[in-house]
């Protein structure tokens, strides 16, 4: 028996629209073009897509991409809606906002096409939240199809200028309701997010259809992934980039 792509989609479609968690069947994806495959078909009824996601357990490792919806990427500093989350996860990034359209193409991208078509640099909050019953039991392939766990973004909407910054030794600093969660330099397991953009970019001018401008990169956190309580403020600062905050009212 081979996997269902299209009632896989169906499936967490459906827990999206209904706002429930909902249960992954057998077989599943046997590996993340079949999970891509989902991505693309949920993407289908719930785009229009406003960004991407990209991160990696190590600089050696192959990194996980995943949409993001443009609905569920909101300016900071915002109120979100806690009865729409099924978990409130929080994740501190940098994320990287893409200045001009880039076309679908076969030949991969250098990095100084990527980097000439980079217009900003922005502090962010991933919100995580699942579509997956017992997801912390889930197959792997199953979160990567369930937009690997993308519950929303907040991003600072002043930014920097890019200019090519170097941030794998960051300082980065996450505050729950005022208190000191983490804080610390570096912190990305894939080191300098550079790559991963470039990554990210070729990825999708290859498999994806391109990248718009205006889109949001974002590239892994430097915190780890945070559970808070209904009714918590969390602010992200990265220090001389800026800061984004999210209160789950």
């Amino acid at each position: 028996m081979r996997f269902d792509v299209e009632r896989a989609a169906s499936l967490l479609a459906e827990g999206r629209r209904l706002r429930r968690q909902v249960q992954p069947f057998l077989p599943g994806p046997s590996g993340s073009e079949e999970a891509y495959a989902v991505q693309a078909a949920v993407a289908r009824q719930f785009g229009p897509i406003g960004g991407w996601k990209v991160g990696a357990k190590s600089p050696n490792e192959t990194p996980n991409v995943a949409p993001m919806f443009a609905e569920l990427i909101r300016p900071s500093p915002i109120e979100w809606p806690k009865e729409t989350l099924h978990m409130r996860g929080v994740e501190a990034e940098i994320a990287f906002r893409i200045g001009r359209d880039i076309a679908p193409r076969a030949e991969p991208l250098s990095e100084d096409e990527v980097f000439a078509a980079i217009d900003s640099v922005h502090v962010a909050i991933e919100v995580v939240d699942t579509r997956l019953a017992d997801w912390k039991n889930a197959d792997r392939l199953w979160v990567l199809a369930d937009n690997q766990s993308n519950g929303g973004f907040v991003y600072d909407p002043v930014g920097v200028p890019w200019r090519g910054q170097d941030f794998t030794d960051a300082p980065v600093k996450l505050t729950i309701d005022g208190r000191v969660a983490v804080e610390g330099r570096g912190g990305n397991p894939a080191g300098d997010p550079r790559w991963l953009l470039v990554w990210l970019i070729n990825h999708c001018a290859h498999h994806r259809g391109g990248v718009s401008a205006g889109a949001f990169v974002t590239t892994g956190s430097y915190t780890g992934m945070i559970f808070v309580d209904p009714g918590a403020t969390v602010e992200a600062e990265f220090p001389g980039l800026g800061r984004a905050a999210v209160h789950f009212a």
